[in-house]
């Protein structure tokens, strides 16, 4: 693990803690699975393994502020600086096996990260799995300007294909749903 200064891994366990209190608020809303940026990892994996610590640490009921609480949310993480671009896809493992969880859900970190990583730019190549599993996979994209590999452009094209992915599998609410439509006086009859 590269040396990092103290005020730096203060601030990203403080970004992976109040990260994950957001993911927890909206797996309470329905949302099991998310994706999340972070900044304070600048794209650097063992500042993002912290982050997901931070996330996934059970929240402490006399703590100052609620920090983490996310460790039963699936979650695919993404930090990126100029010259590399990192992400850690966590599925907690009821949600690998339809029988373990009362939504059905069979999603593996695997299965995300591969359909995440579809549309990288340039050669499409670049990707490095670090690690692997049904529950977890970490990957390293560098920047390689001859082959057209740029973290900032990868890092995007990654976000829209998890998100995509999600949204084949219904695993996201979708915008246009008919639960938000707001009517006025002339849609209510009797008003």
């Amino acid at each position: 693990m590269a040396d990092h200064s103290e005020k730096k891994i203060k601030a990203v366990v403080k970004e992976g803690g109040k990260k994950g209190q957001d993911l927890t608020g909206m797996a309470e809303m329905g949302s099991l699975f998310q994706q999340a940026n972070l900044t304070e990892p600048e794209g650097k994996m063992d500042l993002l393994e912290m982050a997901l610590e931070a996330m996934n640490k059970e929240v402490d009921p006399e703590g100052e502020e609620r920090k983490g609480g996310a460790a039963g949310v699936a979650k695919i993480l993404l930090s990126g600086n100029d010259d590399m671009f990192c992400a850690i896809v966590h599925v907690p493992e009821q949600f690998t096996v339809a029988e373990k969880n009362e939504r059905q859900y069979a999603v593996s970190a695997e299965e995300w990260a591969k359909a995440a990583f579809t549309t990288l730019p340039g050669d499409g190549q670049g990707a490095e799995y670090l690690t692997s599993s049904p529950t977890l996979v970490k990957i390293v994209y560098k920047k390689d300007a001859e082959k057209g590999r740029y973290p900032g452009k990868a890092k995007d094209n990654v976000s829209g294909a998890s998100f995509a992915f999600l949204r084949s599998k219904s695993l996201v609410l979708d915008d246009d749903s008919d639960d938000e439509m707001i009517f006025g006086d002339d849609d209510m009859p009797g008003m």
